[in-house]
């Protein structure tokens, strides 16, 4: 909801939101440009989602660019209640979708202009077709490992070798976990090598056989290698994705400890079991391994957590949890009361200062809504603890996210919006710099492109000081 009533924020939006609109105008669906130079820090195929994007919805627009975000999310919720299903039951099945409709940064990176959703869901699908072909026997094995290879070669279309290293790394230990290596050489397996080369292989062969070797150079090796081994930007120490996987998939990291001991019913539950641990743990120990970090990264063990702690709330309602395991998610249902409380009081403190300071006055009411709703899920959310009804205290949890993420898409951001918004600015550069004459950049990132997208004029760069006094002169 809302996509479409805000601009383009940097820094990654008018990036991709630039890229996709000279695209569209110079028919170039082969190379992606920015500024009308070759962007080759990432591959094609997020690009063409996003040319669709703004296909279906009518032209370029806000909304058609952040739309393969926003259907990455919608059927990453729906493939997980599937896939929870298939092993735990429905309740799991449902209780995880819920916890990563629910999450805080999967929410957040859904409705932005940002590759890795795409690609978090891709691996999803491939994760998702292998353990299907793999444990749930049926005539579409073959089929649903064909569509595991496709998945993971339109991954690597998307964000390069990390769309098929990180799902073949979760394959590999889930089979070495169960002492069946040799599975990978079953015939069947053919069929998802097949599907993967069909889908990745033709666009990065034709750049090879067409010429374009220095952007396979710079792409394979500066911004995968490089990045990865002796990092040029967002270099972190190797722990910084610990306090990172429990701020980004509040509030339900919480209850990730708990779900490390959830009792196994049967063998699809403990096969199901080990291979949502493996893939959360491939997932943080690789990316915790590379140089460079960010947290989006962590976007594809989401899934992973998400059923973990559906088949954990599962257990708990049923009844069947050990009494420990209840009264951890007791506690924790208490102290996500206390924090919505707080929330709430900070909301209604915030906005008090803002209008005795008269300051902001019209964007801090825009507060007031958040605190009545977070503060109404905090009084749920006791009153259902108090009655001992842990289900109903945790639907309130999950519902009071879902309205203030609501309610964030469509009162916070535009009021955010203001300040962050350059369409204002380009109106007045457009108005007063005819079309016949340049304009040129200094100063900005390389890949600053909001004020290209909005004024829809490249903007040459001057580079250093003697290039701008010879440009003025």
């Amino acid at each position: 909801a809302g996509i479409g009533m805000r601009s383009l924020w940097n820094p990654n939006e008018p990036v991709y939101g630039e890229g996709t609109r000279e695209m569209i105008l110079n028919g170039n669906y082969y190379i992606p440009t920015v500024n009308g130079g070759i962007y080759s820090d990432k591959p094609i195929f997020y690009f063409w989602a996003m040319a669709a994007g703004c296909l279906l919805t009518g032209g370029l627009s806000e909304a058609g660019l952040r739309l393969p975000s926003v259907i990455s999310g919608l059927f990453s919720v729906l493939l997980i209640y599937w896939l929870g299903r298939q092993i735990f039951g429905i309740r799991a099945g449902f209780l995880s979708a819920a916890c990563l409709a629910t999450t805080v940064m999967f929410w957040w990176h859904s409705q932005f202009i940002q590759m890795d959703q795409l690609l978090s869901f891709l691996m999803l699908s491939a994760l998702a077709c292998f353990f299907a072909a793999r444990e749930i026997p049926g005539p579409r094995s073959a089929l649903m490992l064909a569509a595991s290879g496709a998945f993971m070669g339109l991954a690597f279309l998307t964000k390069g070798p990390v769309g098929v290293v990180i799902p073949a790394a979760v394959i590999g230990a889930y089979l070495l976990l169960l002492w069946e290596p040799l599975w990978i050489f079953r015939r069947e397996v053919i069929w998802m090598t097949g599907a993967f080369l069909l889908c990745a292989a033709p666009w990065y062969v034709s750049l090879a056989l067409t010429g374009h070797q220095d952007f396979l150079a710079d792409f394979f090796i500066r911004h995968n290698l490089e990045r990865a081994t002796d990092p040029f930007n967002h270099a972190q120490p190797f722990w910084y994705y610990g306090p990172r996987l429990f701020s980004d998939l509040f509030p339900w990291s919480l209850f990730l400890p708990a779900a490390l001991l959830v009792p196994v019913r049967n063998e699809m539950e403990r096969r199901g079991r080990l291979f949502a641990w493996v893939w959360l743990g491939a997932v943080f120990v690789l990316f915790s391994s590379a140089g460079s970090k960010r947290g989006v990264y962590l976007l594809p063990l989401y899934p992973a957590a998400a059923l973990l702690v559906g088949k954990l709330g599962d257990e708990v309602f049923s009844g069947d949890a050990p009494k420990w395991m209840r009264t951890w998610a007791r506690w924790v249902l208490w102290f996500l009361g206390t924090f919505l409380g707080l929330a709430a009081a900070g909301s209604v403190a915030a906005v008090a200062y803002a209008l005795v300071k008269d300051q902001y006055r019209a964007e801090a009411l825009g507060l007031l809504p958040l605190g009545l709703l977070v503060g109404s899920g905090a009084y749920l959310l006791v009153r259902f603890l108090r009655a001992h009804r842990l289900p109903a205290a945790a639907a309130s949890v999950a519902g009071t996210m879902a309205c203030v993420y609501l309610y964030a898409n469509l009162g916070l951001f535009p009021l955010v919006d203001r300040f962050k918004s350059p369409v204002a600015f380009c109106r007045q550069v457009v108005a007063v710099v005819p079309p016949e004459n340049e304009i040129r950049s200094f100063g900005l990132w390389r890949w600053d492109a909001a004020y290209i997208f909005y004024t829809r004029r490249l903007m040459p760069v001057v580079r250093g000081r003697q290039e701008l006094e010879s440009y003025l002169s």
